[in-house]
């Protein structure tokens, strides 16, 4: 199966993750990223990824799912829509009990790829192949409890219209509440984006956005607030990274205009 454009892009964190399965020490431990990673006959190496970069990655979903685990642990009926799943393996890392209803969403050839290529999960675990622009999937869901949306690398690829619009109909369709965990970038971010050389080898479209990107979601929706994001300096993983990426990594935590490039979220509404 040939992917393109933005459904391509899903091999970029995958291979993320399963280099840094095999790195000394792994933030992720994805076993299952790095198994599928020597199975798919693809030239990973041509994305060009950075230490920095796998680090970044790798970090990134550890955060998500640390908050996607507290959110089922805090209410145990929470639904879980995972827009945009690509091929990661979160619905194993995070582990949720069986009797969650946990959904992951992406376009029909890559949910095809997760069934041909992921092991079977058992429980109320489904996955769905739709566009997540398309307008009528949202409707069928149940909306009679709080729901986790995850939106993890899914907004640089969307119209600044597109993603208002979806995240409009997500929250107004469930009353009862919920989180938003998602990655927003400056417009800055996502010019230099565009040019980055594993956005390149792909050809996919980055979306266009207002002067303040993604950096102020809670402008969108009244019911939609910020919650918090997490300072890199303080995480456990950091003692165990070079030095050079430890610098880093602190480097951003202490400046306001590079956080304002990128940065990890999480919303309630």
């Amino acid at each position: 199966m040939r992917l393109e454009g933005s459904q391509e892009t899903l091999l970029i964190t995958l291979y993320a993750k399963a280099v840094d399965n095999r790195s000394t020490p792994s933030i992720l431990h994805d076993a299952l990223a790095d198994d599928l990673v020597r199975r798919i006959d693809y030239n990973f190496e041509r994305f060009g990824l950075s230490p920095y970069d796998i680090r970044g990655l790798a970090l990134r979903s550890r955060i998500i799912d640390g908050w996607a685990r507290a959110a089922l642990q805090a209410r145990a009926d929470t639904m879980v829509l995972h827009l945009a799943c690509g091929l990661d393996s979160r619905i194993y890392r995070v582990d949720p009990s069986l009797e969650v209803d946990w959904i992951d969403i992406d376009f029909p050839q890559v949910i095809q790829l997760r069934r041909d290529l992921l092991p079977q999960r058992l429980g109320r675990y489904r996955t769905l192949a739709s566009n997540v622009m398309e307008p009528d999937w949202i409707a069928k869901l149940d909306n009679d409890r709080p729901v986790l949306v995850i939106a993890e690398g899914l907004f640089p690829y969307l119209d600044e219209d597109r993603a208002r619009e979806l995240m409009r109909r997500l929250i107004e369709h469930f009353p009862q509440g919920g989180q938003l965990l998602c990655d927003v970038y400056s417009r800055l971010a996502l010019r230099l984006l565009r040019n980055a050389q594993m956005i390149r080898v792909t050809q996919a479209r980055i979306g266009e956005w207002g002067p303040n990107g993604a950096n102020q979601l809670e402008t969108w929706h009244p019911r939609l607030q910020f919650v918090d994001e997490p300072h890199y300096a303080q995480l456990p993983e950091m003692d165990a990274l070079p030095l050079p990426q430890r610098w880093l990594f602190k480097l951003y935590d202490r400046s306001r205009w590079l956080r304002s490039l990128g940065r990890v979220v999480r919303y309630r509404f």
